[in-house]
């Protein structure tokens, strides 16, 4: 994800009630399943993609591979919290190896002693986070789904390196390990303590302004994507709804989820500049100036909201959360990948949320125009 800054981990997909109690997630992901082999499987499924090309056009959709990706990273950030709650402190001792049982100059995985399925389970729960952090994994896994829907927007040559292998073997084990997790923790319920860390967890999250860490503000939306790009991407969108098996006929869908990270980039800059703006108590109704030889070429755009632009955010805000607008923007993005003609209805919605965004790129157009603040 190309806005994204990789420096911290943080959760994403998890609703607050999951952030609470991520064995909920276990149980969604593990309960049909006497083993964890169809979860493994869905994760080669992923890595396959990376390397066979084109292998994505023998699925239904790209929607399928796109649910099979989001199921896993769900499942790598709850593993990650109960990692913040697990083992309790007799297993901890129990994995602790004493100081005289060190051997230097050797493998890390001799310095592993060999327990039962679930002391191993949680020696490889904790060694997986400790060695790779959880903004790491997620990227190795969006990476593989990105580059095996056979993005074209991008201006480099993907290479599927000895690494990422390793990274795929670490998420193999550790969704082996959490299959085995669930099984014992399944009926067991959460201490004080366990809810007290997870609340604190559950805290941040809603502290959060944006759902990533962005490298930069809606200045730098263009770093990465040319602008007739991404405002054709809307177009596009568009298209593919009234369409029915547009995948069948047309390739490249990793360009799509380029695109709509652009797009969720942009909603959650100017939501962030809306609330800043808000703070300062700035008048929303004032009037933006424009040069005498532009104001002819941009009023001609059609948005009747030019004069007032802060007016326009306070109304698309206040008519919907920036929550409510990102649910609809991944929807949308789940229908645009879907392969089905879209109904009215919810075509009616998607263009609300589409246009928004049109509106949002030419907000940004025009910023170099704001009043100061």
């Amino acid at each position: 994800m190309h806005h994204v800054e990789y420096e911290n981990s943080y959760i994403v997909l998890l609703k607050e009630e999951e952030i609470l109690n991520p064995f909920a997630v276990l149980k969604e992901t593990f309960q049909e399943f006497s083993t964890a082999t169809q979860i493994q499987n869905e994760l080669y499924e992923i890595m396959t993609l990376a390397v066979r090309k084109n292998y994505w056009m023998t699925y239904e959709s790209p929607l399928i591979l796109y649910k099979k990706y989001k199921k896993l990273i769900r499942l790598i950030e709850a593993g990650w919290l109960i990692e913040k709650i697990r083992p309790d402190l007799d297993l901890l001792k129990k994995l602790s190896k004493p100081y005289k049982e060190i051997q230097v100059n050797t493998s890390k995985d001799s310095n592993q002693r060999q327990y039962d399925s679930l002391t191993n389970a949680y020696q490889t729960l904790i060694s997986v986070y400790n060695s790779e952090p959880l903004f790491l994994l997620k990227n190795d896994l969006y990476n593989l789904l990105f580059e095996g829907l056979m993005p074209t927007a991008v201006h480099y040559t993907y290479e599927f390196e000895g690494y990422m292998a390793r990274a795929v073997e670490q998420i193999n084990e550790l969704i082996i390990s959490l299959h085995n997790i669930y099984n014992y923790e399944k009926d067991k319920i959460l201490s004080d303590l366990d809810i007290e860390i997870l609340s604190k967890e559950r805290d941040e999250f809603i502290k959060r302004d944006t759902v990533y860490n962005y490298n930069g503000g809606y200045y730098d939306l263009y770093s990465y994507s040319i602008k007739e790009d991404v405002i054709n991407a809307v177009a596009i969108s568009k298209e593919i709804l009234f369409t029915k098996n547009f995948w069948k006929f047309h390739g490249n869908p990793g360009n799509i989820l380029h695109y709509y990270h652009d797009f969720l980039f942009i909603l959650d800059c100017y939501s962030t500049h809306y609330k800043y703006i808000l703070r300062k108590g700035i008048d929303i109704n004032t009037k933006w100036k424009y040069p005498k030889e532009k104001r002819e070429e941009l009023f001609s755009k059609g948005y009747k909201w030019i004069k007032r632009p802060w007016k326009y955010l306070h109304n698309q805000f206040q008519k919907k959360s920036i929550y409510e607008w990102r649910e609809f923007l991944e929807l949308c993005l789940e229908d645009v990948l879907s392969n089905q003609q879209i109904g009215y209805r919810v075509d009616f919605d998607h263009n609300e949320m589409l246009d928004f965004i049109v509106a949002l790129l030419f907000l940004q157009e025009i910023s170099d125009y704001e009043p100061e603040i």
